[in-house]
């Protein structure tokens, strides 16, 4: 299969990645919520969702586009040139928003210094991830890993000093800035090393001509982190910031489980539009096969959550953060749908259907807006919950649609019984060893989840015999780098 191995080894340098960032994250997380507790925990989360959702303007579908094309045509790399001073500007746009739209909004003085701060963090985010973005277009996702973790360890290094030498919640908010800014600094010097600064300048007529190819996935991305962010931005104003510390302790361990979609997105983005563009026939059989391991692993996920899932947020957070268990067992749901619609939304970027892909995201914008609204006042944060899980449904129903009507039709499988046996042995293995240690409970079910997929033959032959290639040649590798 075309570029299967290049997918599988990019996804996985994404994923050692992330598994180490998860593991800081968890950490610094609760750190951060044991020493503020529910209320400073909503106030801090809350404004970092405000200014990520400002993070859309500053991207105008330009990093979709410039990845999209660059993949196909490396020739297309030389649009860095014009990209990065654009995005100096739309940055600059984008925290003057942020800011301006915070007061209007009449929220309450420590809220908006906390925007405020982590404003400066999303200045220096938007040109770090323009400056990433080559390297994404060029399938070099040891290097996207390698920033991740840079960035990660900075601002979780900021998050512990500021506790331990008290500075306290504003050492802990700055520590979004410092990561951001620290990241952007080494991405702009191995980009200044391999590619230079020569040719870039401030040409208004490309920058127009950019804006316009990259509108589609601008307002794909507008609305689809309206949909997916309005019930933070609707809670902050209908339920009290300690009701919303408790949603966001439950909604950042899922944010967290994110790497995993967002590492094989990154991977396949590029991958799915060099196929479209070589052998199209390869990627309905990439699609084909990708959904069938999104049922698998989204299913694993979700059940073994719902099991320990309560566990974990009382040994992260505290006993004072117990509310938030139950939310979290409706969330990974949303989690799993979600890991569907992105890889849903890449192939239909990839194979230029982006408007119908848009038109989808406005559509569940609307949805949101209104099953918020009624079932926030009804339910309160389960409310909000809720919403998203139900939006999420339809997009994913909605974009499936769209692709079977391009002859991508959903792949249908007769392995249903046995994966739900394999869920079966790892909810009882989990159940067994959860009363001894919950870290020994989710390591044993993973890996026996994991596992089982082999003998049971849920993992076909070619997928054995690329993932048994795959471990051979990296072993071989590491032999020779040992005897030279």
């Amino acid at each position: 299969m075309i570029g299967a191995k290049t997918i599988l080894t990019n996804t996985l340098f994404l994923m050692v990645a992330s598994v180490f960032n998860i593991g800081v994250s968890i950490v610094t997380t609760a750190l951060i919520a044991r020493a503020i507790g529910p209320e400073l925990y909503g106030r801090y989360t809350f404004g970092l969702t405000y200014v990520l959702i400002f993070s859309v303007f500053s991207n105008f579908g330009i990093e979709s586009l410039f990845i999209r094309e660059a993949s196909r045509d490396r020739a297309k790399l030389a649009l860095i040139h014009d990209i990065f001073p654009l995005k100096i500007s739309l940055s600059v746009m984008t925290v003057g928003l942020a800011v301006l739209s915070i007061y209007l909004l009449d929220y309450p003085g420590p809220t908006i210094e906390v925007v405020q701060i982590l404003c400066v963090g999303l200045f220096f985010q938007i040109l770090y991830e323009s400056l990433v973005s080559v390297s994404k277009a060029l399938e070099e996702m040891y290097v996207v890993a390698l920033l991740s973790v840079f960035f990660r360890v900075v601002s979780a290094t900021a998050v512990i000093g500021s506790i331990i030498g008290g500075i306290g919640f504003v050492g802990i908010v700055s520590a979004f800035a410092i990561g951001n800014a620290s990241a952007f600094l080494l991405a702009l010097w191995l980009h200044a090393r391999r590619w230079g600064f020569s040719e870039v300048g401030f040409r208004v007529p490309a920058w127009f001509s950019l804006i316009r190819q990259g509108y589609p996935f601008f307002l794909s991305a507008l609305v689809t982190m309206l949909y997916g962010k309005i019930n933070v931005l609707m809670l902050s104003k209908m339920v009290p910031e300690a009701d919303l510390g408790y949603f966001m302790a439950a909604a950042n361990l899922v944010e967290n489980l994110f790497f995993i979609p967002v590492a094989f997105n990154t991977t396949i983005f590029p991958a799915f539009s060099r196929m479209h563009g070589t052998s199209p026939e390869a990627l309905r059989q990439s699609y084909s096969k990708i959904v069938r391991y999104l049922v698998i692993v989204t299913l694993g996920v979700a059940a073994g959550t719902m099991l320990v899932g309560g566990d974990v947020i009382r040994l992260l957070y505290g006993e004072q953060f117990g509310s938030a268990a139950p939310l979290l067992s409706i969330l990974i749901l949303y989690w799993a749908l979600a890991f569907f619609s992105n890889v849903l939304s890449s192939l239909l970027f990839s194979i230029h259907q982006e408007h119908a892909q848009v038109r989808i995201m406005v559509v569940a914008a609307g949805l949101s807006i209104v099953l918020n609204a009624l079932f926030i006042m009804h339910s309160g944060v389960f409310g909000a919950a809720f919403a998203a899980v139900v939006t999420e449904v339809a997009v994913v129903v909605l974009m499936g649609a769209v692709l079977w009507k391009v002859d991508f039709p959903w792949p249908v499988s007769a392995n249903s019984l046995k994966l739900a046996l394999n869920v079966i042995a790892m909810v009882i293995i989990v159940r067994m060893l959860l009363p001894v240690n919950l870290a020994l409970a989710i390591m044993v079910g993973a890996g026996t989840y994991l596992l089982l997929l082999f003998p049971i033959g849920l993992v076909d032959e070619d997928d054995k015999t690329l993932v048994y290639s795959w471990i051979q040649k990296r072993f071989a590798r590491i032999r020779l780098y040992g005897v030279s």
